[in-house]
C-alpha cells in the first residue's frame, strides 16, 4: 500500500456511500484493504492480516442490495481500516524523513 492507493481507496470509499451496495462490492473493498474471510459465525467474516482490527461481518441477503443501517456499518468499519493504513504510511514516512535527516548530519557533521 502507498499514500496514492491509499488516496484512491478513500475516493472509493466516499462513492459506495452515495449508493446501495450489494454485499459482493464490500466483500471487493475490504479485500483491497487487506482484509481476508475467515470461517466463524453465522455470517461471513472478514478479518485484517496487517492490524488487530475487529473482525468484520459482511452478509448476503440473496444479491439483494444491503439495507442503508448494515451499509453504513460495515463502510464505518472499513473507514477505520483506512485510518489505520494513513496512521502506518504517516509512520513509515516520518521513519523515512528521520533517517534522511541522520544521514545529511552524518555527511555535513
Amino acid at each position: 500500500m502507498n499514500r496514492r492507493k491509499l488516496d484512491r481507496l478513500k475516493r472509493e470509499l466516499a462513492a459506495l456511500r452515495r449508493s446501495p451496495q450489494k454485499a459482493a462490492d464490500l466483500e471487493r473493498f475490504a479485500r483491497k484493504l487487506g482484509r481476508k474471510p475467515v470461517k466463524r459465525g453465522k455470517e461471513p467474516m472478514w478479518e485484517s492480516d496487517e492490524f488487530d482490527l475487529y473482525a468484520l461481518a459482511i452478509p448476503h441477503h440473496g444479491g439483494r442490495d444491503l439495507a442503508p443501517g448494515t451499509q453504513n456499518s460495515i463502510l464505518n468499519q472499513l473507514e477505520n481500516d483506512l485510518a489505520a493504513w494513513d496512521q502506518k504510511l504517516g509512520d513509515e514516512e516520518a521513519d523515512e524523513d528521520e533517517k534522511h535527516d541522520e544521514e545529511d548530519d552524518d555527511v555535513t557533521g
